[in-house]
């Protein structure tokens, strides 16, 4: 547990124009470089669009999961947005997050899972807590090393007022949808009902960003900006007993953080989720 908390305090140095990994990440890293990660489908099927990035695999043990992610940001602007990718089987998610990086800077850390959501019996985006019990029902086993990994390099490579960020990808009227609201989420539209029925580009169904606090009244604010620039929106609430460990709840209740965006679309639909990315970033860069 020593290497992990000095990823909290150590100074960390990273060269703009350069790979170099700062020496209390360098030592997660398995292996470096495009050619050398080929093997992996993210990276195959992404090999021309990730030229000129820097591309990294990671990997740390805790009980008895073995963690690889990778490491994905941009030499010439290392600080910036910075998304995590929790499923591995989101691809749309992941060819979005290279355009990101190429585009805004930053970068992202996508879970590495052989192409399917859960690794090893483990929801990646419901194993984020600080204690060193299990809390969460998703929950394997406690995940204090996992939480501090993800968030050390988030925390890093997130340029400063940078909000916490998130890409997913959904099911065509799953169970993350904007026509659908809760006990602990609310919905809210951006276009009429009939038109988002239709499931076209930004006014689908599937295509919102989901946002996270602590009060049960939602940010009539940012709701409304997000509103103006054609973007669905659900907000959860999120306190003690709707925790669930997710990465959303993570952030408000261990981060003590509303700073949260994550961008949803359909598997597939790629063009929409880059068009959701240009405008969620013309909104909070």
């Amino acid at each position: 547990m020593k290497k992990i908390f000095l990823l909290f305090i150590t100074p960390l140095i990273l060269l703009a124009t350069s790979c170099t990994i700062p020496s209390n990440i360098q030592y997660l890293v398995v292996k470096s470089g495009l050619n050398n990660l080929k093997e992996y489908s993210d990276i195959h099927r992404n090999y021309h669009s990730l030229k000129g990035l820097c591309v990294n695999l990671i990997g740390f043990k805790e009980g008895r999961l073995n963690w690889n992610m990778l490491l994905v940001f941009n030499p010439k602007a290392p600080r910036g947005p910075f998304w995590f990718l929790p499923h591995d089987n989101e691809n749309s998610a992941f060819s979005s997050a290279v355009y990101a990086t190429h585009k805004y800077g930053g970068g992202f850390l996508s879970v590495l899972a052989g192409e399917n959501r859960y690794f090893k019996g483990q929801d990646p985006n419901r194993n984020f807590s600080d204690s060193s019990v299990r809390i969460c029902s998703k929950q394997l086993a406690p995940s204090p090393i996992y939480t501090s990994v993800v968030f050390s390099i988030i925390n890093y490579f997130r340029g400063a007022g940078m909000p916490y960020l998130a890409l997913h990808n959904n099911t065509n009227g799953g169970g993350i949808t904007a026509l659908k609201s809760s006990k602990y989420t609310k919905s809210f539209l951006a276009y009429s009902r009939e038109q988002v029925k239709k499931g076209v580009g930004l006014s689908d169904e599937d295509s919102l960003v989901y946002i996270a606090g602590s009060s049960f009244k939602p940010p009539a604010q940012k709701i409304s900006n997000l509103l103006g620039l054609g973007l669905n929106v659900k907000y959860e609430i999120v306190n003690s007993n709707s925790n669930d460990c997710s990465m959303s709840n993570y952030v408000v209740i261990g981060r003590s953080s509303s700073n949260y965006y994550n961008i949803e679309a359909q598997h597939g639909k790629t063009a929409t989720q880059k068009r959701m990315v240009d405008l969620l970033m013309h909104l909070v860069r």
